[in-house]
């Protein structure tokens, strides 16, 4: 972060208060209440909901872009080739 812009850190503030934003509304539709009257549980729920809504928005508007990342290494378990003896 050595060379940080004014537009980098405008779009990080907006990005921040806009999930800000749609968390204190998910509270009020999901549960009635503010976001700062939750239990610990329902924040937890909540923020995870949040973040996977916004993740998949994310992920379906770029899905384009996304698809050129390709892992170089194999993902998963890998099969064994000989049992060591």
């Amino acid at each position: 972060m050595a060379e940080e812009k004014f537009t980098d850190n405008l779009l990080r503030a907006i990005y921040a208060q806009l999930h800000f934003q749609s968390g204190l509304l998910a509270a009020r539709e999901m549960y009635g209440k503010s976001y700062f009257s939750l239990g610990v549980t329902e924040k937890m729920t909540l923020d995870q909901m949040v973040f996977g809504t916004i993740a998949s928005n994310y992920q379906s508007i770029t899905a384009e872009g996304l698809a050129s990342h390709k892992s170089k290494e194999p993902i998963g378990f890998r099969v064994p080739s000989k049992p060591k003896t």
